[in-house]
C-alpha cells in the first residue's frame, strides 16, 4: 500500500532490496525486484520481474510460477493464474510447501470463478484441496478450505465434519476458527458471499457498520490519492452518487492513504460529497482482502456481495450502474437477513504452541515500563540529543522538535514485524524455518508537532535499522534501488543519488518529490552503515528548502565504526 511514500511499505520492501544487493544469484535478484514492486502494489511491474526470474531459472522454478500466479490473480487474470499455479505444482517436485500452496491457490481461484452449487469448478476445487491434503493430511488451512467448498456444493454433513476437524486442529489460527464456527452455525454463510464484519466512523462522523447499512444497497470504493486510476474514477463516482440520491443507496469511500491532510485536501478539491473513511489501521482493507486499487464492491440490502471489480476501464461506470440497479430491484431475503444478523461466535479453539508463547511474551511486557530495551531499540533521548549505543551513534535533531517515546516505537515495531513476517513468508514459504529473517526496526522518529510515528507528520524525520552483511554501500546499487523505488511509487527524483561524508563516515542520499492535488511533499532518503546494521534515514518536508534545512542536522551525526 503506497502510503506516504515508505511509511508502511519500507518494512517489507527494504529487506528484499538489501537481499538483492547482497545476492549474486540473478534469479533471486529478479524475485527480490518483483517482491519490491509487489509490496508497492505495482502488479504489472512485479509480474514482469517474476517472468524474468522464471526465464532465468530456465522454466524450472516452482516459486517463480507461484509468484506469477498469485500476481495474475491480483490483476484479475484468473485463467492465466490457474495455468501458472498448475505449473508451480508440477515444478514443485519434493517441495511440499510450494506444491500445497499451488493446489490451494488453484482451489481458491476455481471457487471464486464458480457460479451455482452444481458448477463443475467447485468439484475441481475440491480435487485440488484433496491433492494438497495428500501431501499433508494435517494441513489446517486445507481442512478449512475443503469444508467450505463442500458446503458450497450443498454437501453439509461432509463439510461440517471437515470444519469440525479444522476447529480442533492445533495449528488452526483463532481468526479462521471464528469464521469456521460461523459456517458451522449457519452453512448458508458459506454459500453466499456475505460481507465481512466491519465498523468505522467516517470523515463526517457517521458510524458505519454491517448492521447500520442493512436495507441499503452500498457501493464501497477502495481507493487512494496516490493511485492514478482512483483519481480518474472520481467523476464516475460523483455521477453515481447524484443519480441514486433519494434511493436506498449509499456510496462509501475507504481510503488507503496514510496522510490525513493530503486526503482531506484531495476530497475538498474534488468535491467528493459522500461518506469517506481513511483506513489508517488497514482493518477494513484487510477484512475485504483488497490488494489492488481501485476496487469496487456492491453490497445488497442483506449485506451480500453482489459485485466486485478491481481496476478502471471504459465500462466501469456502466458495470457499476448495472450492479447497483440489480441490487436495488432485489428484495430482501429473510433467510439471508437472518444469517447476516447472526453474531460472530467466539473462537474457543485450541491455541497452538506458537500462539501460547506469543501470548505469554505479550503478558510479560508492561507497556508502561519506560526502561530502555536492549539492542538497537534501546536508545535514549535527552533534550534534542538522540543516542543509540548499539549503533555507536549520536544525533542532534532540530531544536523544538518532539521525539516519539521508546515504548511507542517498540509497540509499533512489534505490530509491523508480525505483519511483515506474515507477508514475507507468504511470498517466500521456503523461509518458514529460516532463523535469518530480518525485519527493519524503527529506532527514531521526531517531528515539529510530535506524533506516534504510525502516521507521518510533515516535517519529520525517522530512522530505520536492519541487520546487513554489507561493509559499505555502493553508489551504483543505491542508484538502481532508488530509481526502482521512484518508478514503483510514482515519484520524481529531484536530487540525484550522491555520496557525502560526516566525520569521515560514508552516507548516500537521494531526494524525491510527489504531488497529491495542490500539495507537494519533498523527501530525502539517506543510508549508511552503522556496525552490523544498514541505517535508513527518511526526511519529509513541504518544500525543497525546508528539506535542506532539516537535512542539515545530519551533519551532527556521529557513528563509531568500532564495535560498541
Amino acid at each position: 500500500m503506497n502510503r506516504l511514500f515508505l511509511s508502511v511499505v519500507f518494512a517489507i520492501s527494504l529487506p528484499l532490496a538489501i537481499h538483492a544487493q547482497e545476492s549474486s544469484d540473478p534469479v533471486a535478484q529478479a524475485l527480490a525486484q518483483g517482491d519490491l514492486y509487489q509490496s508497492k502494489r505495482k502488479y504489472h511491474l512485479a509480474l514482469a520481474a517474476y517472468h524474468k526470474a522464471e526465464k532465468l531459472s530456465h522454466h524450472s522454478s516452482a516459486l517463480c510460477y507461484l509468484k506469477i500466479a498469485s500476481t495474475e490473480r491480483k490483476l484479475g487474470d484468473f485463467s492465466a493464474a490457474l495455468d501458472d499455479a498448475k505449473r508451480a505444482a508440477k515444478a514443485a517436485a519434493e517441495n511440499k510447501t510450494v506444491a500445497i500452496q499451488a493446489h490451494l491457490l488453484r482451489a481458491t481461484l476455481l471457487a471464486q470463478m464458480a457460479g451455482k452449487s452444481t458448477d463443475k469448478k467447485l468439484k475441481e476445487a475440491e480435487e485440488e484441496i484433496r491433492e494438497a491434503l495428500a501431501l499433508d493430511s494435517g494441513h489446517p488451512l486445507a481442512r478449512f478450505d475443503l469444508g467450505v467448498v463442500l458446503l458450497k456444493q450443498g454437501h453439509d454433513p461432509e463439510g461440517i465434519t471437515e470444519l469440525n476437524t479444522f476447529v480442533k486442529s492445533p495449528g488452526a489460527d483463532s481468526v479462521t476458527v471464528a469464521e469456521a464456527r460461523r459456517f458451522l452455525a449457519n452453512p448458508i454463510r458459506a454459500r453466499e458471499p456475505f460481507a465481512p464484519d466491519f465498523s468505522f466512523t467516517t470523515r463526517e462522523n457517521q458510524s458505519v457498520s454491517n448492521t447500520s447499512l442493512r436495507g441499503k444497497v452500498v457501493l464501497l470504493d477502495f481507493w487512494g490519492t496516490w493511485c492514478p486510476p482512483c483519481r480518474e474514477s472520481v467523476p464516475i463516482l460523483r455521477n453515481l452518487n447524484k443519480k441514486y440520491a433519494g434511493k436506498p443507496f449509499q456510496l462509501i469511500g475507504v481510503s488507503s492513504d496514510d496522510d490525513e491532510d493530503l486526503w482531506k485536501t484531495f476530497i475538498a478539491e474534488q468535491h467528493m460529497d459522500w461518506s469517506e473513511y481513511i483506513d489508517l489501521p488497514g482493518n477494513v482493507l484487510q477484512a475485504f482482502q483488497v490488494e489492488s486499487f481501485p476496487t469496487y464492491i456492491v453490497l445488497d440490502k442483506d449485506g451480500v456481495i453482489r459485485f466486485r471489480q478491481s481496476g478502471l476501464d471504459q465500462s466501469t461506470g456502466s458495470d457499476l450502474e448495472e450492479a447497483i440497479n440489480k441490487a436495488l430491484k432485489r428484495e430482501s431475503d429473510p433467510k439471508l437477513a437472518a444469517a447476516a444478523a447472526e453474531p460472530r461466535p467466539p473462537a474457543t479453539s485450541t491455541i497452538s504452541s506458537k500462539e501460547v508463547s506469543s501470548i505469554a511474551n505479550t503478558r510479560e511486557k508492561d507497556p508502561s515500563d519506560a526502561t530502555p530495551k536492549a539492542g538497537i531499540e534501546g536508545a535514549a533521548v535527552t533534550g534534542n540529543i538522540f543516542k543509540n549505543d548499539a549503533l555507536g551513534m549520536t544525533y542532534q535533531f532540530p531544536a523544538g522538535w518532539i521525539a516519539a517515546k521508546a515504548e511507542t516505537l517498540r509497540a509499533l515495531n512489534e505490530r509491523t514485524t508480525a505483519t511483515a513476517k506474515a507477508a514475507l513468508l507468504q511470498q517466500r514459504p521456503d523461509l518458514a524455518d529460516s532463523p535469518n529473517i530480518s525485519i527493519p526496526q524503527l529506532i527514531f522518529y521526531a517531528s515539529r508537532h510530535g506524533g506516534d510515528a504510525q502516521r507521518i507528520e510533515v516535517p519529520s524525520i525517522r530512522m530505520i535499522a536492519v541487520t546487513s552483511r554489507l561493509d559499505t554501500i555502493k553508489l551504483e546499487a543505491f542508484q538502481q534501488m532508488t530509481q526502482n523505488m521512484a518508478v514503483a511509487s510514482s515519484m520524481k527524483i529531484i536530487g540525484n543519488p550522491s555520496e557525502f561524508l560526516v566525520k569521515k563516515h560514508q552516507f548516500l542520499r537521494v531526494d524525491f518529490e510527489r504531488s497529491v492535488g495542490a500539495v507537494h511533499i519533498s523527501q530525502s532518503l539517506v543510508q549508511t552503515i552503522a556496525g552490523d546494521y544498514l541505517l535508513s534515514i527518511e526526511i519529509y518536508a513541504y518544500s525543497p528548502d525546508e528539506l535542506q534545512q532539516v537535512a542539515a542536522s545530519l551533519q551532527s551525526i556521529s557513528i563509531t565504526d568500532d564495535e560498541p
